[in-house]
């Protein structure tokens, strides 16, 4: 067993290799589970925390989860494209785009030429927007608090570092801004 698979079998309890089984024999996928795996633990713990949040933090807002996320991207980062939106939160071009034609229609986004591409458009945060997204953060941080709370600040701010270095790591592709029919 390498020190890597020891760090998760301590860090975890994941099955790197079972009691009584030799080190470096390989791995029985029989034995594993979904539990197994913190890909799944974190797919698990954001349908939870989505859920959660669109019932205690979201109500009131009219849009769903997705859109309210486009206007915090909006937020933070002033204006943008759809493609450009989509490959930054790792997003399909198509979801941002829907989201996008109903964020114009409600006012919260104006869409702009782009002067350097006639085929693209430039979204950015109108007034209403900026103040709704400020309301959704705020509320958003009543979340954050919470889990704060029940991790600690410490094991917080590294689960924060943790997840950002993953998230570099494995968020490197261009190939999820895109869907199956796009062309490159």
């Amino acid at each position: 067993m390498s020190d890597t698979d020891e760090t998760i079998e301590r860090a975890e309890g994941t099955p790197v290799a079972r009691e009584g089984t030799p080190a470096g024999a390989p791995l029985d996928p029989g034995q594993l589970r979904n539990e197994d795996f913190i890909s799944y633990k974190v797919s698990v713990l954001s349908r939870i925390m989505d859920r959660s949040g669109e019932r205690r933090f979201l109500t009131g807002f009219g849009l769903p989860l997705t859109a309210l996320r486009i206007l915090g991207h909006l937020h933070s980062h002033g204006e943008g494209r759809v493609l450009g939106i989509a490959r930054a939160m790792h997003m399909l071009g198509s979801q941002v785009s829907k989201s996008m034609v109903e964020l114009v229609e409600h006012g919260l986004v104006a869409k702009s030429p782009d002067q350097n591409d006639r085929r693209s458009a430039i979204f950015a945060l109108t007034p209403e927007g900026r103040a709704m997204v400020e309301g959704v953060l705020s509320r958003a941080m009543v979340k954050q608090r919470e889990v704060a709370g029940v991790v600690g600040a410490e094991r917080y701010r590294i689960l924060g570092e943790c997840l950002d270095l993953l998230i570099a790591h494995y968020g490197g592709t261009d190939d999820v801004a895109r869907d199956p029919g796009e062309g490159g």
